[in-house]
């Protein structure tokens, strides 16, 4: 009777084999899937199928967070889990998307990702610190953003970015930029006597820039032109510079909590006074 019965259950599990719809699914469907899970998941998922035993490895999206919950992977082994992750997985394979909220990670680390991202014709890179204390630990050299790919860039981490009045950020297909909690801090090259900053000149398809409670550390004149941006936040940004901005499509412009305010709006033609969102009144914003 016991022989007869693991027989019957031997069958069955044949049959369930065979019948298996989920490991037959196509690796797009698969990918699919696995976009609504964290990486650490994703990999594990490697044990439930032989079939799926490498399909982590190109996997397109990189989503990873790491938090007080006892579920989720500790601050320490992240950047273990990281590096294995990066020098594992297909290279060849696009990495199009790269989300990850922490609240530990290190300078190297942050480099790391960054450099994968712009490698790799990431689309969408959003890097979270979620850490209550801020610690300012230095910063890196923000020509490292540099991509023909990238279409969603933010930015909520407590590093600085060392900018110089010659940098100009290249991102063709940006069409979002979010920066908070940055600090940026302007370097003189060869004793370049102009302490004007110019980022986003060479962003020619932007649509939304949001700066949030960010530093501008030693700029005079903090230029944001933009062709085709259509929507701009400035939000509680720490500064003692005068912001120019030139933006024709400009629909929508919120700007609050900053002390000592001084805009100089030149080409706002599509600007509705109505779309502008202030604690101070609009007629400190001079249009020129």
């Amino acid at each position: 009777m016991v022989r007869r019965n693991s027989s019957k259950v031997r069958r069955r599990a044949r049959e369930l084999s065979d019948d298996d719809r989920i490991t037959r699914l196509p690796d797009g469907v698969i990918h699919h899937i696995f976009s609504f899970i964290d990486t650490r998941s994703v990999v594990q998922s490697s044990l439930l199928s032989q079939r799926w035993k490498n399909t982590w490895k190109s996997h397109p999206h990189f989503n990873f967070e790491i938090g007080p919950s006892p579920d989720q992977v500790s601050g320490s082994k992240f950047p273990n889990f990281t590096q294995r992750f990066l020098s594992k997985r297909d290279d060849v394979t696009e990495l199009s998307t790269i989300e990850f909220r922490s609240n530990s990670i290190t300078l190297r680390l942050l480099k790391k990702i960054i450099l994968y991202a712009m490698s790799h014709k990431t689309r969408k890179l959003k890097i979270e610190f979620s850490g209550d204390k801020l610690t300012r630990r230095g910063g890196f050299d923000s020509s490292l953003l540099r991509s023909r790919y990238l279409q969603h860039l933010s930015l909520n981490i407590d590093f600085g970015l060392k900018i110089s009045p010659s940098l100009t950020w290249d991102f063709p297909a940006l069409t979002t930029l979010t920066i908070k909690r940055v600090t940026f801090t302007l370097q003189l090259v060869n004793d370049d006597a102009s302490n004007s900053v110019d980022l986003f000149s060479r962003f020619p398809n932007l649509k939304t820039l949001a700066l949030d409670d960010c530093t501008l550390s030693d700029i005079d004149t903090f230029i944001i032109k933009s062709s085709e941006l259509e929507s701009l936040y400035l939000i509680g940004i720490y500064h003692s510079c005068e912001f120019v901005v030139s933006a024709p499509k400009l629909s929508l412009f919120t700007y609050n909590g900053i002390a000592r305010f001084s805009l100089s709006a030149k080409d706002l033609n599509s600007l509705n006074t109505n779309c502008v969102k202030d604690e101070i009144a609009l007629s400190q914003v001079c249009r020129v």
